[in-house]
C-alpha cells in the first residue's frame, strides 16, 4: 500500500536523524497539531447535511410508480414469464 510505503520510508528517515533532531522533529509534529484544527468533524456534519438535502429533494419529487419493490416484482415475474416461454422478447 502506497501510504504505509511512505510512512514507513518517512521512518526510516527520521530514524536516521540523530536524537536531538529527532526530539525537535517531534516537538514540532506534536505543536502543529495541537494548534491544526481537525476538520474532519465538520466534514462529517457536511455530509450529513447534504444528505438530509438530498432526503428533502427526493421527498418533494413525491412517490414513484412504481415503487422500487412494484419494479422489483414486476421484473420477477416478467423473468419468470420468459424463462417459462409464456411471452417472448
Amino acid at each position: 500500500m502506497i501510504v504505509a510505503t511512505d510512512y514507513e520510508q518517512a521512518l526510516d528517515l527520521i530514524r536516521r536523524l540523530d536524537r536531538p533532531t529527532r526530539a525537535r522533529l517531534v516537538a514540532q509534529v506534536v505543536q502543529e497539531l495541537a494548534v491544526e484544527p481537525d476538520d474532519t468533524d465538520r466534514r462529517s456534519n457536511e455530509a450529513w447535511a447534504r444528505m438530509a438535502q438530498l432526503r428533502e429533494e427526493f421527498r418533494r419529487l413525491g412517490p414513484v410508480s412504481p415503487s422500487p419493490g412494484e419494479q422489483l416484482d414486476l421484473d420477477r415475474q416478467h423473468r419468470a414469464d420468459l424463462l417459462e416461454g409464456r411471452i417472448s422478447e
